[in-house]
This record gives C-alpha cells, structure tokens and sequence, in this order.
C-alpha cells in the first residue's frame, strides 16, 4: 500500500463531519463579528457585507445548516469563499476570526475531498450522509419536552399541518399564495386553558413587518366567522362539526387572532379545526431589492406530537434540482419586530422530501383529508396540480415557542 493510500484512508466520515462542524462554528463567529450584522438570514447578510445574493444564501447556509453534511452543497469555491471573507472583514469582523474560517474552511475541502476523491464526489456523498442517531437523540428530548408542555400548557394535538401553495398570480409578475392550516386532534388537559388560531399574514422578507395584502377565503365564511373582525377563513368541510365558538382576542398590531371559550377536557372536548386563505398579489415572482425569496413560516405555539409542512410551489420558480431549506428557530428570546438571529437556530435535523408533482394521489399519515384538501385548494385557484412540485418536512415534537421556516432564493 502506498504512502498515499494510507493517509486517504485515515480521513475517516467522523473527521470529516467535525471538520465541517468547526467549519460551520468558524463562519458564524466571522458573521456575528461584524456589528452591524442583524440575523443569519441571506438578507442580513446582503444588507451587512454587500454581498451577492447567491454567495450570501450560500454562506446563511453553511452557518444554519442543522446537520454538517448538509452544508457541503453550499460551499463556495475558492474566488466565492475569499469574496465573503473580505467582505465580513471589511464590515469589521476582527482578522483572527477570519484567518480561523479560512483555515476550516480549507481543512474541511481537504479531508472532503480526500474522503471522497474529488468535490464532485464530496457533495454526492455528503448529500447520502444524515443526522443519525444524534437525530434519535434530539426526538427524544422534544418528546419529553412534548409531554411536559402539553401539562404545564394545558392543550396539545396529534398533528398541526400547514398545507402552502404558491403559483402565479393574476397579476403578470406576481404570486399568489393559498394557505391551509389547521390542527388534527386538538384537546384540551384544562378546561381553561388558553389557545389561539391565528389568521395568515404576509411578512417582509425579514418576517419583521407585517404587509397589506387581498385575503380571499377558500371557502365561503360562515357564521359566526362572519361576525368577527378580519374574519377567520374556517374550512369547515375539513373541520369537526360543531366547531366551538371562536370570538376575536387580543393579537401583535396586524395580527388577527381568535380563541375558544372553555371546553371539555381531553376525548369530551377533542376536535379537528382547519383555516384556508388565498393572499393575494403577495411579492414578485422574479427577485428584486425588496424580495429575495420564499420564505414561508409556520409558528409552533401549541405542543403536538408533530407538524407537518407542505410546500408547493410552481414550475416556474423552480431551477432544476432545487429544495427549499427547513430551518428551525427558538422564538424564546424573540421580539415581533426583531428577525431571526444564528443563535435561535435550533439542531433539529430536518430534512425536505421531494414529493413529486402535486397531480398524484399524496397522503399523510394520520390526516385521511389530505386528498381532499388538496384538491380544494386547486379548485379555488383554478391551478393545474401538474404544474405544481409538493415538498414536506415533518417535524416531530416541534418545541414551543418556535418557528418552522422553509425557505429558496427566487430566480433572478
């Protein structure tokens, strides 16, 4: 065996994935070294460093990714990576923390590489690579958290789906977007325990403000939805008859948000309740200053053994291969008007499944509406499902307070 041979068969899995860990560790001190640095979003970083919109989603990611493999398909190369560095010390970020990324940096490519046998083959085999057991670990811990939260909150849920659908709008150059969500098995443990339901809104791309926009329901409102103030779209054909009385409550400035009065507890009180909305006209469908791309939220305030996340999105803001990021945030620490930062990032190994087109026949486990949804949603839109590509990330025992965010550039 030659020298060479045996050093590549030192570089071993693990010694890469805690090279692309201080990799990651490295790039976040470098961003968060520049003061004027406001989150880890892609937008943050355009705003701080002046970078590309390309290059900046590529370095949000390497930052936020939640597992290690998956942070190698965003890295740049060699002319990309220094052109973010100088940026970041331009803006302030103190020289060590630059000369410690570029150094993991150029670690992390040479064992990569090395392990695999060239970059192309690094990304293929980090793409095959996931969480694991650590994945198994984090579960168990959200489940304990779960069941400990469902106490102390007084409500919980089998399942909280939101069911996205974003396709041309009438207005040439415009999305439209149609929004389900709703909860499966919702109970109460106290008859007095709070719980609201939100009605959607459209944010900016920094999810700091809150945008006017034409909201259409799905389906016809019916009293007493009518009754209330920005009244909530129900679904009722999807929801439990009788649905409990809603009546408006106290919400952040734009936000409508309803609750139920006391119910019965546990089965007694147990019910299924689903909302759908079309927002109109809500950004461009092309990128531009003030849109930069998808990002969709979906807030976990209610403990439920799991969330569900339904993405589709048309054809034609698709460039071939491409996934939305799932990313995780803590909103422990969070005001409404602040964005996300690095540190809320939450390790929760999700991954996005690419479903296919939405014409087929998708199901979800536990929810046996699924199909119907779908196609009332469609039908509402006149939309084709065959121009429309489904992607989902399940999440389970998402922690609360936390947001669930998937996310893509918009082509340019």
């Amino acid at each position: 065996m030659s020298a060479t041979s045996k050093a590549d068969s030192a570089v071993t899995t693990m010694r890469v994935r805690e090279a692309l860990v201080t990799l990651q560790a490295a790039v976040r001190e470098a961003m968060a070294g520049a003061k004027q640095l406001e989150g880890g979003r892609p937008v943050d970083l355009v705003a701080a460093f002046g970078l590309d919109l390309k290059l900046a989603w590529k370095i949000s990611r390497i930052a936020q990714s939640s597992d290690p493999f998956a942070a190698v398909r965003h890295l740049p190369g060699t002319a990309g990576w220094k052109i973010a560095m100088d940026a970041m010390k331009s803006a302030g970020s103190p020289a060590a923390r630059i000369a410690a990324a570029d150094s993991a940096f150029e670690e992390a490519i040479r064992l990569g590489t090395t392990w695999a046998g060239d970059r192309k083959a690094f990304d293929m085999m980090a793409a095959g690579l996931g969480a694991g057991s650590d994945l198994r670990i984090d579960v168990e811990h959200r489940r304990q958290l779960y069941l400990g939260g469902s106490y102390v909150w007084g409500v919980r849920a089998r399942l909280a789906l939101r069911f996205d659908v974003l396709g041309p709008a009438n207005k040439k150059g415009l999305l439209d977007c149609a929004t389900v969500r709703g909860f499966i098995d919702l109970e109460r443990l106290r008859a007095d325990a709070a719980w609201q339901f939100e009605a959607p809104v459209v944010y900016d791309d920094r999810a700091t403000k809150i945008l006017s926009h034409r909201i259409e329901p799905i389906e016809p409102i019916a009293p007493p939805a009518e009754e209330l103030p920005n009244g909530l779209a129900l679904l009722r054909s999807l929801s439990s008859v009788p649905i409990p009385t809603l009546r408006a409550t106290a919400a952040p400035k734009g936000i409508a948000a309803f609750e139920i009065p006391e119910t019965g507890v546990g089965v007694e009180g147990r019910f299924t309740i689903f909302q759908g909305s079309i927002l109109r006209s809500v950004q461009p469908m092309k990128r531009s200053k003030q849109h930069s791309g998808i990002f969709q939220l979906f807030k976990q305030r209610t403990p439920v053994e799991r969330a569900v996340f339904d993405l589709l999105v048309h054809e034609s803001l698709l460039e071939d291969g491409q996934l939305p990021e799932a990313i995780l945030y803590s909103d422990l620490h969070r005001t409404p008007d602040s964005p996300h930062q690095l540190k809320d990032r939450l390790p929760a190994g999700l991954g996005v499944e690419s479903l296919g087109l939405a014409s087929r026949r998708h199901k979800l486990e536990g929810f046996d509406g699924y199909t119907k949804l779908s196609a009332k949603v469609f039908e509402a839109t006149q939309w084709k499902p065959a121009e429309f590509r489904v992607f989902r990330v399940a999440a389970p025992y998402p922690p609360v307070p936390s947001t669930l965010v998937l996310e893509m550039p918009l082509a340019e």
